[in-house]
């Protein structure tokens, strides 16, 4: 072994703190520190040789020793004067000077740490990295010592004065080393990514977490895209984890539970964390705090709309919404935060329908997100408050030209292709114009005008068409959709209905298995988690019910049932295809488009 490897290995073995070494320096008693009389020396001495001991002594020194806020002052001064001399060869005594903890020391002592790290980077880039990595890894709630009370929890996700002072120490640092070193911030961005609490973590550390990093955009905005690309990339993860079913499951139980106590024999009660199921709250948390974010990005603090902020934000977000939001499949809350900054204004409401128009109409685009996209188009306009009539007819008039013209397309082909898979995007079209229509039919036919306009999209054509869409879509939304047009004598479906019933369902094998080909959803389902959902509900449009479903011939609804279908239960996506007629009261989704992964 050369002699700069046994150094090394000597000296890695000094900075070892678990194991055998790690409980024995639990019994061993207090190492008092003694700040060294000639710190310059001892490192010129290291680096030729001469004395290697007195290194590792003060190495072990600032380690184990209890070093008093006074004597820390003390040494960071004497250590800055040697600031040049802390090279790579000091790797090992600049790691152990960084795991001295400081943010909660009194207000000289954290500026003189503070001095010294900006100092360091400085002057040798080389410790940049586990410089970034230390003030990272301060992102997370406090460590309670032995004997002290735990620190308070945060109410609305506003930070106690304690991480208050803490976080801004740690800010304050990463800002100055941003400016020292601009290339810096490709080493945070790997750092943040690299640290970010595992989805199962408690709630307050991604609460902790999400707030810091929400924090560096107001001082480094250039980071702003990429930062939320990685906050909305790590909810994503949390939100497939917490399906709705589960979340609404779990809150069932635990109602249940309360009606019907049980005594127990522990007497254990419920705190207030286990009532809520633990992946759902943490979602519900980091939603709350980003949608406060987007909206204290977009509104000054007079409450005035800033267009030049919104602008810049709306791209940032269509930026991750294209490459995150919109490939995943089964996300069911992530996505309000588009829905909610569209309701600020209705010039970003009509961009992003006309985007979103623009990935479904073009046919470059690959097939799956042209379905996914289409999606959010419609449950967008279907469900959001604060869009306008005139922008809803208009995207309804939109779809109904397109599908007609594909409908001539498919006509003029002399054999036009029975694989209904080749006809995908299509059959979304089609579902997403009766979605609407059946959604939206009691806006529709307020005024005259407007129920002239959808006696204009010859729907007759469409239903009739030899692509035969009512037999593809998904049953209850055709079902509602037959009733709606029915009522406003708009098309007569029930014949086509009936005869499409006396056939079977096209599908294709995957897998082993059958599936139904055109299995998708529409992701703006009603908003379940608490908290956040103060700030969805006032521009949240619940479903008001609709006219009768079946033929009077067929089924009359008895009253109780027409209480009851005054709740938001448009479709219901749990019961299979074949059941349909049991679920007729049902319209509502379950989960959002995109990848479906068989």
């Amino acid at each position: 072994m050369s002699v700069v490897s046994a150094r090394s290995t000597s000296l890695s073995s000094i900075l070892t703190s678990s194991g055998h070494r790690a409980k024995q320096r639990q019994k061993w008693a207090k190492v008092v520190f003694v700040p060294p009389k000639n710190l310059k020396k001892i490192l010129l001495n290291y680096e030729t040789g001469a004395d290697r001991k007195s290194y590792d002594g003060l190495i072990c020194m600032v380690r184990d020793a209890e070093i008093t806020d006074d004597q820390l002052i003390d040494f960071l001064n004497e250590i800055r004067q040697c600031i040049s001399f802390l090279g790579a060869n000091h790797k090992l005594l600049v790691e152990v000077v960084l795991t001295i903890s400081w943010t909660r020391r009194c207000e000289e002592a954290a500026e003189a740490y503070k001095a010294f790290l900006e100092d360091l980077v400085c002057v040798h880039i080389y410790h940049c990295k586990v410089v970034i990595e230390k003030l990272v890894n301060e992102f997370k709630p406090m460590e309670t010592p032995v004997g002290r009370l735990p620190p308070e929890p945060w109410v609305d996700s506003v930070p106690t004065p304690e991480d208050l002072t803490r976080l801004t120490h740690v800010h304050d640092v990463i800002s100055k080393v941003l400016r020292i070193v601009p290339m810096s911030s490709n080493l945070l961005l790997q750092s943040l990514t690299t640290k970010f609490p595992f989805f199962k973590a408690p709630t307050h550390n991604h609460e902790v977490y999400i707030h810091s990093l929400l924090q560096i955009i107001s001082y480094a905005p250039e980071l702003r895209g990429d930062i939320l690309s990685l906050v909305i990339n790590r909810l994503l993860i949390i939100d497939v984890n917490a399906p709705r079913s589960e979340i609404e499951e779990f809150n069932d139980q635990d109602e249940d539970d309360e009606v019907f106590k049980i005594d127990e024999t522990d007497g254990h009660q419920k705190t207030p964390e286990e009532r809520v199921h633990p992946i759902g709250h943490t979602l519900d948390i980091c939603m709350w705090m980003t949608l406060r974010f987007v909206k204290n990005t977009c509104y000054t603090s007079g409450g005035v709309l800033d267009p030049e902020a919104v602008k810049g934000l709306y791209f940032h977000l269509l930026d991750v919404f294209e490459k995150n939001i919109m490939p995943t499949y089964a996300s069911h809350h992530v996505q309000f935060i588009y829905f909610y900054m569209c309701s600020f204004k209705g010039s970003i409401v009509e961009a992003f329908v006309n985007w979103l128009w623009g990935r479904v109409s073009n046919p470059n685009v690959a097939p799956v997100l042209r379905q996914s996209a289409v999606c959010y188009l419609a449950s967008l306009v279907a469900r959001g408050s604060f869009v306008p009539i005139s922008l809803i007819t208009r995207v309804i008039q939109e779809m109904s030209t397109w599908i007609h013209s594909y409908i001539a397309t498919q006509d003029s082909l002399e054999c036009a292709n029975s694989d209904v898979r080749i006809h995908t995007v299509f059959y979304s079209i089609c579902q997403a114009l009766f979605y609407v229509i059946a959604f939206r039919h009691k806006d529709l036919v307020d005024v005259k005008k407007n129920l002239l306009f959808l006696q204009s999209l010859n729907l007759t054509k469409m239903v009739t068409c030899k692509l035969n869409p009512l037999r593809m879509c998904v049953p209850v939304v055709v079902q509602h959709f037959a009733a709606v047009t029915r009522t406003y004598q708009l098309a007569y479906c029930y014949t086509v209905m009936e005869h499409n019933a006396r056939t079977n369902l096209p599908v294709i094998e995957t897998s082993n298995r059958l599936t139904s080909w055109l299995d998708t959803f529409f992701p703006f389902d009603p908003y379940i988690l608490p908290k956040s959902s103060s700030m969805i509900s006032p521009i949240y449009l619940q479903y008001r019910g609709t006219v009768n479903l079946e033929p009077e011939e067929e089924k009359q609804e008895t009253q109780e049932e027409e209480e009851e279908n005054d709740d938001d239960d448009f479709m219901d996506v749990s019961f299979p295809h074949s059941d349909a007629k049991n679920h007729l009261d049902k319209f509502s989704y379950s989960t959002s488009p995109g990848f479906i992964h068989t």
